[in-house]
C-alpha cells in the first residue's frame, strides 16, 4: 500500500494553479489525496478523492471531517500549496502530529516583508504565516529568489530546498511553422495583472511594427488590466493587430505555442513586491519550440540561458524586447537553434515525471526530519 500524503490547497483549483493538477497526477509512490476549502471547476480538474472543508474551514481553519479522515492514521506527511494553504494545514498537522511540506510559490513570501500584509484581506496570513515558517518539517521553494528571500526571514537552510515545478514534456512539442513570409505569431500568455508586464510587452510589439510592419501579437488570459491594456492597444496604434483571446483551455495553449515564434514575458515585480517564481508557460513554451524572450525576474534566469535556449531583459525595458524580438523574428537560423536548445533543456530539467520522483524524495526526507528528535535534518542544496 502505498503512503498517503494530505495535499492543501485553499482553493481547488484555480485556472491559474493548472501545475497542482498536473503534479497530482504525475506522483507514482505516494497516494495523493487533496484537502481544500471550495472545489472549482470540477469538469476541468476532474480528480479523486476530494474532501472539501466549505466555507466553514475558511473561516475557521477547523473542519472536524477532515480530522476525521486524518485519525484514521493512513496519512504520512500533509503538503501545502502556497503559504496561504500552510495556515489551513497546519492545525491539522499538530493535532495529527503529522509532518508539513509547503510549497513557496511567489507572491506569498514577498508579502510577508510587505505592508500590504495588513491589508484587511491579507490579515489572517500575516498574522498566522510566522507559525507556518517555524513549525513547518520542509519548504519548498519554486526558485531561487524565493528560497533567499525565506533565508531572510529568517527560516533555517535546514528546513528548506529550491524545488523548480514540471511540466509535461509530452504535450508541449513542437509543431509546423509557417515559411516566414505570413505575419508570425507572438504570444503573451498570464492573467492580465500588473506583475505578468503585458503592457511593456504590447510596447514592443508595437515598437517592433513600427520597424518591420511585420508581427501580430496574441495575448492569452483575463484579468483585471484588460480594458488598459486594449487602450494601450489603440494608443499604440496596433490594435488591428493585437488579440485578446481570453482565458483558454490548457490544449489550446499548448496548441498555440507549438506553432507561435516567440513566447514574451515581461514580467516585473511590483510596487508591493509580487512577482513571479518560475513561470511555467516559459518551461512549456520552450518544450514546444517557442522561443522565449522574458525578462530577469524570479525564477527566469534558471529557465532561460540567455542567447542560449532564448534572451533575458531588464524589468521595465521595452527598447530592449523590441529589438530582441526584431532579432529573433529576423534570423530563422537562430531560432532554429534557440529553439533545439531550448527544447533538450526542458526534457533534461522539466519533466514533470523527473520533478515529481523529486517531490516525492522530499517527502521521504520530511518524515524522516520529523522523526528525528531533533526535528531536523541536514540542510538540501539549492538546485
Amino acid at each position: 500500500m502505498k503512503p498517503r500524503v494530505a495535499v492543501f490547497c485553499a482553493r481547488f483549483l484555480p485556472y491559474s494553479e493548472t501545475f497542482i493538477y498536473d503534479e497530482l497526477r504525475a506522483h507514482a509512490r505516494y497516494e495523493a489525496h487533496v484537502f481544500c476549502g471550495r472545489r472549482l471547476h470540477e469538469a476541468r480538474f476532474p480528480y479523486q478523492p476530494i474532501f472539501s472543508g466549505g466555507r466553514w474551514l475558511e473561516y475557521t481553519r477547523l473542519e472536524p471531517a477532515l480530522d476525521q479522515r486524518l485519525a484514521d492514521g493512513s496519512y504520512s506527511l500533509l503538503h501545502a500549496h502556497f503559504g496561504g494553504g500552510g495556515i489551513y494545514a497546519l492545525p491539522f498537522a499538530r493535532r495529527h502530529r503529522l509532518p508539513l511540506v509547503v510549497t513557496f510559490h511567489g507572491y506569498d513570501v514577498p508579502l510577508l516583508g510587505s505592508g500590504e500584509r495588513l491589508y484587511p484581506k491579507y490579515w489572517a496570513y500575516g498574522l498566522l504565516a510566522p507559525a507556518v515558517l517555524r513549525s513547518m518539517t520542509l519548504g519548498l521553494c519554486a526558485s531561487i529568489e524565493l528560497y533567499e528571500l525565506l533565508l531572510e526571514l529568517g527560516v533555517p537552510a535546514a528546513k528548506l530546498r529550491v524545488h523548480t515545478l514540471g511540466i509535461d514534456v509530452d504535450r508541449f512539442v513542437p509543431g509546423p511553422r509557417g515559411s516566414g513570409e505570413e505575419d508570425p505569431l507572438v504570444l503573451m500568455v498570464g492573467r492580465l495583472v500588473p506583475k505578468k508586464g503585458h503592457v511593456y510587452g504590447i510596447r514592443a510589439f508595437a515598437e517592433l511594427r513600427r520597424r518591420t510592419g511585420r508581427g501580430r501579437l496574441v495575448l492569452v488570459g483575463d484579468g483585471e488590466l484588460r480594458a488598459k491594456l486594449q487602450a494601450t492597444a489603440r494608443t499604440e496604434n496596433v490594435e488591428g493587430h493585437v488579440t485578446f483571446a481570453g482565458a483558454l483551455p490548457h490544449d489550446r495553449i499548448a496548441a498555440l505555442l507549438s506553432t507561435a515564434e516567440v513566447l514574451l514575458a515581461p514580467s516585473v515585480t511590483t510596487i508591493d513586491g509580487d512577482r513571479e517564481s518560475g513561470t511555467l508557460v516559459v518551461k512549456e513554451a520552450s518544450a514546444a519550440g517557442a522561443v522565449p524572450i522574458v525578462t530577469w525576474h524570479g525564477g527566469h534566469p534558471e529557465i532561460v540561458e540567455d542567447g542560449r535556449t532564448g534572451f533575458l531583459v531588464a524589468e521595465r525595458r521595452v527598447a530592449e524586447l523590441a529589438a530582441r524580438l526584431e532579432q529573433v523574428l529576423g534570423d530563422r537560423d537562430l531560432r532554429v537553434r534557440l529553439r533545439a536548445a531550448g527544447r533538450a533543456k526542458m526534457l533534461a530539467t522539466y519533466d514533470n515525471r523527473l520533478r515529481v520522483a523529486e517531490l516525492e524524495q522530499a517527502y521521504d526526507d520530511a518524515v524522516a526530519m520529523f522523526r528525528r528528535p531533533d526535528g531536523a535534518g541536514p540542510a538540501a542544496p539549492a538546485r
